[in-house]
């Protein structure tokens, strides 16, 4: 009676799915069958539900295809939602797979059932059920059209993201053949892809305006490596009057203007500020993560503020100045500007020459700030940032670490960064950078992560085959240090104790327990040298720790707030 799940399996092995996680328990043990009979898809058992997800979705971010998520029935469902939440902000494609129990026995005061039918409300593409079938009565047809549907909503139709179907089995559970069914005529699944875009919306007023503005701005938000997109951004920033803000996490730092325009607008002058002000905004991509471009950006008002975008759901307006929305590919316009090329108008300053030489003014400053600094946050950041290896990923942890990232600029700018920026949680970065480092197992593959993220997370390291390139930079700050220097939990003293997380854990014998080659470093010698063996090939992974003084690193903090120029 459970013979329909095989054909999920098989679908999804068609569509060239790689990657299937799989989280303990016996209702599932159908979905766990037939997933383990397809050699095309690693199956990999993680035990923990919530890193699992993470681990899921750093697998799917990295191979840009659904990855399968397996649980069982119950509460450990809803142990997924934080990294299905972050998959759907961040459109990352996962197909969810909850097995469930017949649907007469719901709040009937049986064991491990919830109300798992869309259990997860908004924060997924869809959401289906298959039906639960008596002995000797399946719809196989109506199992594959879910199947099918359901993997196109996760990739290549409007809106990318997680999918859920619930999948009510009765038992017995354990008696169940992979000869049930001949899937030797079936021919590979493909995908659907968007119809092609005949007619370019607005492309007449986007163009007007582009070429009536002198002060342009393209902002890219959070998105997958793009090298088409690069390279038509690159032929824009040659025009005196493009400035191209990149955000860290864009994947697009190798075309940018002015890369420490975080740095910029967090510490430049009223008079600087208001010099850069763009009469022309086109933005694309996700979220950013610079607060003080966000607030910048909020206090403009230009008179043409594009935003483009190829999903059709909620269009952003973040700053509250749009005056276009455009739903669309993205690449035909920034294709389209490339013939709309405007050099060296004698009428005016290029705005590029402005951006310019606010960034070589912050450049200086950061660096004269950073080496008179004493041991401390900032100046381990820039050593770590200055030393990745070439070729390689890095992750980025949330809280202060992307934060000093964006901050201090990455020189390495053909890298590839990604963060979890989608809900901006701590909970699933070790997760997801594992997830990331099992998919690119011939990249090298860095996180830079807190104390306090690590520990949150540590059952991402719950598996038996932690990636060898793995590299996991911890600045250990003793817990949730970023609450001591922003400035509004200054104010409840009394109370920081609740906002911060002092702990004594020990990082060395959580890496004794997952057998993580452990480097440990005090100060700034010790830092350069540990970079060095962080680096060297390694049969396990390798974690560096990093501890500081409190009184002297908040001290070197907040003379870097501090900055001026």
């Amino acid at each position: 009676m459970q013979e329909h799940v095989l054909i999920i399996a098989n679908i999804c092995e068609r569509a060239g799915i790689k990657h299937a996680v799989i989280c303990p328990g016996s209702r599932s043990a159908p979905l766990v069958y037939a997933f383990t009979q397809h050699t095309q898809i690693h199956c990999h058992s993680i035990i923990d539900e919530r890193s699992a997800a993470f681990v899921a979705m750093g697998l799917a971010q990295q191979s840009e295809l659904p990855v399968v998520l397996i649980a069982t029935s119950g509460t450990a469902c809803l142990n997924f939602f934080p990294a299905i939440a972050e998959a759907f902000y961040q459109k990352i494609p996962l197909l969810i797979l909850t097995a469930d129990r017949p649907p007469e026995l719901l709040n009937q005061q049986d064991g491990q059932m919830i109300m798992q039918k869309d259990v997860y409300g908004k924060h997924v593409v869809a959401s289906h059920e298959l039906l639960c079938y008596d002995e000797n009565i399946t719809d196989y047809e109506l199992t594959e059209r879910i199947v099918k549907t359901a993997l196109n909503e996760c990739k290549n139709l409007e809106k990318n993201g997680p999918v859920h179907i619930n999948v009510p089995l009765r038992e017995p559970l354990y008696e169940l053949s992979s000869k049930t069914l001949d899937f030797s005529k079936n021919e590979p699944f493909a995908f659907e892809t968007k119809n092609n875009i005949k007619k370019l919306p607005m492309m007449v007023e986007l163009s007007d305006a582009w070429v009536q503005s002198k002060k342009r701005i393209i902002l890219i938000g959070q998105m997958s490596p793009n090298r088409k997109m690069s390279a038509q951004l690159q032929k824009l920033i040659e025009q005196d009057d493009v400035v191209v803000l990149s955000d860290i996490v864009s994947n697009q730092l190798s075309i940018c203007n002015a890369p420490h325009f975080d740095a910029i607008l967090q510490f430049g002058n009223k008079n600087v500020l208001h010099e850069l002000a763009p009469d022309f905004i086109l933005s694309i991509g996700g979220s950013l993560v610079s607060k003080a471009l966000k607030n910048w950006l909020k206090n403009q008002k230009p008179t043409y503020h594009f935003r483009l975008q190829s999903e059709t759901d909620t269009i952003v307006n973040t700053y509250q100045n749009l005056t276009h929305e455009i739903v669309a590919d993205v690449e035909p316009y920034l294709h389209s500007f490339q013939s709309l090329r405007i050099f060296k108008n004698k009428d005016h300053k290029p705005y590029t020459i402005s951006w310019i030489e606010q960034e070589e003014n912050v450049s200086k400053a950061l660096q004269n700030n950073i080496q008179a600094a004493m041991w401390s946050e900032p100046k381990a950041m820039q050593m770590i940032l200055s030393n990745l290896p070439a070729n390689s990923q890095l992750q980025l942890g949330n809280s202060s670490s992307v934060r000093w990232a964006s901050w201090i600029g990455i020189p390495h700018a053909t890298h590839t960064y990604f963060c979890n920026r989608g809900t901006s949680g701590i909970d699933g970065s070790l997760s997801t950078a594992i997830g990331a480092a099992m998919e690119k197992r011939n990249q090298m593959v860095s996180l830079i992560i807190g104390d306090l993220s690590l520990f949150y997370d540590q059952n991402g390291l719950w598996q038996p085959y932690l990636p060898n390139n793995l590299r996991i930079i911890v600045l250990n700050n003793q817990g949730g240090n970023i609450f001591n220097w922003i400035e509004g939990p200054k104010k409840f003293p009394n109370e920081l104790k609740y906002f911060t997380t002092p702990h004594q854990l020990s990082i060395e014998k959580l890496c004794q327990q997952y057998n993580i080659k452990h480097l440990h470093c005090l100060e700034e010698n010790q830092l350069k040298a540990g970079l060095t063996e962080l680096y060297l090939p390694s049969e396990r992974p390798i974690l560096l720790e990093i501890s500081f003084q409190e009184n002297e690193n908040l001290t070197a903090i907040d003379a870097f707030k501090k900055l001026r120029f």
